[in-house]
C-alpha cells in the first residue's frame, strides 16, 4: 500500500513542483521506451522464426476480459486441470492416452487429463481464436536474468500483493469490484481507440465509441456495463502492442520486467505509448496519486484470480515456463483477433 504525504507548499513553488511531477511520469515513459529500443536493436537476439514442431499445444479456459499484461497475475492459466500423481503417472499407459480419452490432452510437461469433462468446455469462446499454426516462437535470450526477476516478482506476490489481494476480496463485495474493474475498462476507452483505429478496424472502433457513449452516461461513469448487459455490445480488447503487431512488427525477446512481469520489446513500446493516453497520466493530480490507482487497479483485478494463481503454481512443473508458453499463446491471439 502507498502512503501518500501531504504537505501545504507556498504558493510560489505550487508552479515548481507540479513541473517536477509531470517531468517525472514524462522521464518513467521515455525509460520504458529506452529499453524497447535497446532489445528491437541490440544483436544478441535471433529473429522471431516460425515453427509448426515446436508449438505447443494449450488449453485453457481464460475469458477476454482477463488481460495477461503484467504479472498482476492476470493469466487465468491451466485452470482447474488436474495434476494428481496418479494423473501424471498413467498419462502413457494405453488405457488413458489423448487418442483413447477425449478429455485428456498435451501440454508441455505431456499429456494430463482435464478434471472437467469435455462437454463442458464446448460452450466457452476459446481465448486463442484463430490460426495457430504459424504461431512465431518466442525467443527467450536473457533466460538467466528472466528466471531471477520472475522469483523477485513472485516473491513479492507471495508476500504483498497475495495477502493484500485476498483481504480485499474478503472486505469488499464482488459486485462492487466487478464494477470497479467495468470503471477502469471504460476508462481505457482511448487507448482502445487508438489502437483500433491504427488497425483500420472500423468495426471495433464503433463498439468502443457506443460503449463509451452509452456507460458513461447510464452507467454511472462506467461502473455498470449498460451497453454489454442490455444492448449487447461487446467490450473491446485493444492496445498499441497489438496494432504493432498487426502490422507484421516482431515481438523481439521475451522480458520479465520488475514489478510489471511478462512482457517482450514490442510491449514495452505499446506500454509507453498507451501510458501517455492512460486517464492517469492526464488527470491525476500527482504522481503518488497516479501510483494509487495503478496499484488499486492491480489489487482489484488480482482479486478475481488469486486463487486460480495458487492453482497455476501447485501444478506447473515449470511455472515459469508455463506462465511464458501462456502469455506468448495469449497475447499472439490478440493479435489475430
Amino acid at each position: 500500500m502507498s502512503l501518500i504525504y501531504k504537505q501545504k507548499l507556498p504558493q510560489y513553488q505550487v508552479s515548481y513542483t507540479m513541473r517536477i511531477m509531470e517531468f517525472v511520469k514524462f522521464g518513467r515513459s521515455v525509460l520504458l521506451a529506452g529499453l524497447s529500443l535497446f532489445f528491437l536493436f541490440s544483436s544478441s537476439w535471433a529473429g522471431v522464426a516460425a515453427s509448426d514442431s515446436q508449438v505447443p499445444n494449450f488449453i485453457s479456459d481464460v475469458d477476454d476480459e482477463v488481460f495477461a499484461q503484467t504479472s498482476e497475475v492476470t493469466i487465468k492459466l491451466e485452470k482447474r486441470i488436474s495434476r494428481s500423481t496418479e494423473n501424471l503417472s498413467s498419462a502413457d499407459s494405453p488405457a488413458n492416452s489423448p487418442s483413447a480419452d477425449s478429455s485428456a490432452f498435451e501440454t508441455a510437461q505431456g499429456a494430463v487429463r482435464s478434471s472437467q469433462k469435455s462437454e463442458d468446455y464446448q460452450e466457452l469462446e476459446d481465448p486463442f481464436a484463430g490460426d495457430t499454426k504459424d504461431l512465431p516462437i518466442l525467443k527467450d535470450p536473457f533466460e538467466s536474468y528472466n528466471r531471477w526477476m520472475f522469483g523477485v516478482n513472485e516473491t513479492i506476490y507471495d508476500n504483498v500483493l497475495e495477502p493484500v489481494a485476498r483481504g480485499y476480496r474478503d472486505t469488499v463485495h464482488e459486485n462492487l469490484r466487478i464494477g470497479i474493474k467495468n470503471l477502469f475498462s471504460n476508462a481505457m476507452a482511448p487507448v482502445k481507440l487508438v489502437s483500433s483505429l491504427l488497425q483500420l478496424d472500423f468495426e471495433k472502433s464503433g463498439r468502443v465509441i457506443a460503449r463509451t457513449l452509452i456507460n458513461t452516461t447510464f452507467g454511472i461513469g462506467g461502473i455498470a456495463d449498460v451497453a454489454g448487459e442490455e444492448y449487447h455490445i461487446d467490450d473491446v480488447n485493444e492496445d498499441f502492442d497489438q496494432a504493432l503487431g498487426s502490422y507484421g512488427i516482431p515481438t523481439g525477446p521475451y522480458v520479465i520486467l520488475p514489478i510489471f512481469g511478462p512482457s517482450t520489446a514490442r510491449n514495452i513500446v505499446g506500454r509507453a505509448a498507451d501510458s501517455f493516453m492512460s486517464p492517469a497520466f492526464f488527470f491525476a493530480p500527482s504522481t503518488a496519486a497516479s501510483v494509487g490507482i495503478s496499484v488499486e487497479e492491480n489489487v482489484n483485478s488480482a482479486s478475481f484470480i488469486v486463487d486460480d494463481k495458487k492453482q497455476l503454481e501447485e501444478s506447473a512443473i515449470d511455472e515459469y515456463e508455463s506462465v511464458r508458453d501462456f502469455y506468448h499463446q495469449y497475447r499472439y491471439g490478440l493479435v489475430k483477433k
